[in-house]
């Protein structure tokens, strides 16, 4: 079987991604998003009861490693646009930004309002040590881990993307809803298989994904995209109607110029 190690080295997979490179930017600001320092409660101390099950949630996803879901959770990793083809089993579709533009823009211009905007305050605050660091362990990510290391663990963007985006999936095709945010929680929970990620920094980034979920329904600009991709993915599946034309109106003017 293909170790994990093995894996890593043939896959070729960069993790962190980028709107910029691009050209996309995100729907929300920094100061448009709920606070999620404001929101969250401070991450489990070390020696808390709280903690000790981060611990064992960390011990227990390590059996994970060296197995075909050790190997989906380094793919699940990535955030670039491939993130999206993570979803095409439980969405039906393959979102890519050659044949689904308008989707594509939806969801990746989204994407960073939920793990960059919506987590920042909480990491930059408390700054907690993510559990490879902790333990001084490699995780299964080591093209990342210099600047994880100096990116704080709570709550997980990654995680908060996964959520997020499913939420937004499950919006254009609800009758797929109970698989999309299964895969979105195995996304999630991904990040704690491959040792970046305490559990309760998942569970934060939960609330971080719904608030700023709600939020990007108040968006003007978020929701005409949204209008778009839905049309894009209702034509994808062949069950797009064309809107019946209304009837044009008979002015006074008009009349006199019939008559």
């Amino acid at each position: 079987m293909l170790t994990i190690a093995a894996f890593i080295a043939v896959s070729g997979l960069s993790f962190p991604g980028s709107l910029a490179a691009q050209n996309l930017t995100p729907y929300l600001s920094q100061e448009a998003v709920a606070s999620s320092l404001a929101i969250l409660p401070a991450p489990p101390e070390p020696g808390s009861v709280e903690f000790l099950l981060d611990e064992y949630c960390y011990q227990r996803a390590k059996l994970l490693r060296d197995t075909p879901r050790g190997h989906q959770a380094v793919v699940d990793a990535n955030m670039d646009g491939s993130v999206l083809l993570q979803f095409a089993e439980s969405f039906g579709l393959e979102i890519r930004q050659e044949t689904m533009p308008a989707t594509y823009e939806l969801l990746m211009r989204a994407k960073e309002c939920f793990g960059t905007y919506g987590c920042s305050e909480a990491k930059n605050h408390y700054k907690r040590t993510r559990p490879f660091a902790y333990y001084g362990e490699p995780s299964l990510t080591p093209q990342s881990e210099a600047w994880l290391v100096h990116n704080g663990s709570y709550p997980s963007g990654h995680s908060a993307n996964f959520y997020g985006l499913s939420y937004i999936l499950c919006t254009l095709r609800p009758e797929c809803q109970d698989a999309i945010l299964k895969r979105g929680e195995d996304g999630a929970y991904s990040r704690v298989i491959v040792g970046v990620h305490w559990m309760s920094d998942i569970q934060a980034s939960h609330i971080v994904a719904a608030a700023v979920f709600a939020r990007l329904q108040a968006d003007e600009e978020y929701k005409a995209q949204w209008r778009l991709a839905k049309e894009e993915v209702d034509r994808a599946l062949g069950r797009y109607v064309e809107p019946a034309r209304q009837p044009r109106r008979r002015t006074a003017t008009n009349r006199a110029s019939a008559n």
